[in-house]
């Protein structure tokens, strides 16, 4: 009995194993997506927080949550049947410089959402906060 046990112990362990390589893999996609996902500016938080909340509203999306002080933004956007949601958080590198990262996800069912890996919404989101954060600053 004994030896039916750790058999069955030993193949639980051996399928549960995680393969290394395909760690490695995931981990450095990961730090791939988290690269477009991110972006520098030369701007206090405040300014970036604000102006991220801006460019959301611009992009159609309804805020369901800014905490300024904190530096997050949650918001969703409807379309097509489709939600995505987009949570922005934004942290203060020195006196006067902000890194703002975005992550958004979609699906029809957000119990269950997808990441959105596509560089070029994100691309195209920094565009939009770029013109926003001049906004900001300019008191537009």
């Amino acid at each position: 009995m004994k030896k039916i046990l750790l058999f069955i112990m030993a193949l639980y362990f051996v399928g549960c194993g995680t393969n290394s390589r395909q760690m490695v893999i995931e981990n450095t996609q990961q730090l791939q997506v988290r690269t477009y996902q991110t972006k520098e500016y030369d701007y206090p938080k405040k300014i970036v927080a604000k102006a991220g909340v801006s460019a959301l509203q611009d992009l159609g999306f309804v805020i369901d949550k800014a905490d300024l002080q904190t530096g997050t933004v949650t918001a969703t956007k409807l379309s097509k049947g489709a939600t995505m949601r987009i949570t922005l958080v934004v942290r203060e590198k020195g006196d006067k410089k902000s890194t703002i990262r975005a992550n958004a996800q979609y699906g029809s069912n957000m119990q269950v959402p997808t990441l959105v890996e596509d560089p070029e919404i994100y691309h195209s989101f920094f565009q939009v906060l770029d013109k926003a954060i001049f906004f900001e600053k300019e008191n537009i």
